[in-house]
């Protein structure tokens, strides 16, 4: 195990700390919410009576196949707890996310959690949003071209996602959204959030601005646990 991997196992076991009182617990997308799912396999005695809401097919198959309790996002009213990762973090712990090209389920299960718990290594620090990561934005696929002119003649770059390999074509969300990554290239992200907030056709969008409660940030030997008074 590298220390980036060892960072993410620690933050991992961080976060169970948040679930046991979580009668509905909502489960996100990515490399670091694996870890999450393999520590709660070492507890699963203690979660026979929780009920477990994902993010993605992919968190869904693995949450199934380990045995645990999913339901779909229609049985449910509110969600108690919801514990994801993130592919940036600033210090307000605003975030970037969908590098796995789940963020619009993301975003709905992060809004309407009553606790939300994000889980990264420290690499995924930033001192400014954008940083390595440009912003994923998802669009209704016919609008695919209209959206990416009008953001690429307000000056962002924008490029339509594919697959590093496997699948010929734009890769596709579970929501059946086609995704597009926007460069911020230094720029301040308040004035795209703006604009994608309002643009016709866009279903979803990796700015995650104000949702954290809390971050936890793992390192090698330890966890540090930062919260929005920070």
């Amino acid at each position: 195990m590298n220390i980036v991997e060892k960072c993410k196992v620690n933050a991992a076991k961080e976060a169970i700390k948040f679930i046991r009182d979580a009668k509905i617990i909502g489960v996100g997308t990515g490399s670091t919410v694996e870890k999450f799912v393999e520590q709660l396999i070492e507890i699963k005695k203690e979660l026979k009576d929780k009920v477990f809401i994902a993010s993605s097919i992919d968190t869904r198959i693995k949450l199934v196949e380990k045995g645990f309790c999913v339901a779909d996002l229609l049985s449910v009213n509110e969600i108690d707890v919801y514990i994801d990762g993130a592919d940036e973090v600033d210090p307000e712990l605003n975030m970037i996310k969908g590098d796995g090209a789940a963020h619009t389920m993301e975003k709905i299960l992060t809004f309407y959690s009553k606790k939300r718990v994000f889980i990264v290594d420290y690499t995924k620090l930033v001192k400014k949003l954008g940083e390595k990561h440009p912003v994923p934005v998802e669009v209704i696929p016919e609008a695919t071209n209209l959206v990416k002119h009008y953001l690429e003649n307000q000056g962002y770059k924008v490029k339509i996602r594919y697959p590093k390999k496997g699948k010929y074509g734009p890769i596709i969300s579970d929501t059946y959204g086609l995704i597009l990554d926007v460069y911020l290239n230094g720029k301040d992200y308040h004035d795209l959030l703006e604009t994608l907030d309002k643009l016709p056709g866009v279903t979803g969008h990796g700015l995650f601005i104000g949702y954290a409660d809390y971050v936890i940030v793992g390192y090698p030997e330890e966890t540090k646990l930062l919260t929005r008074s920070d």
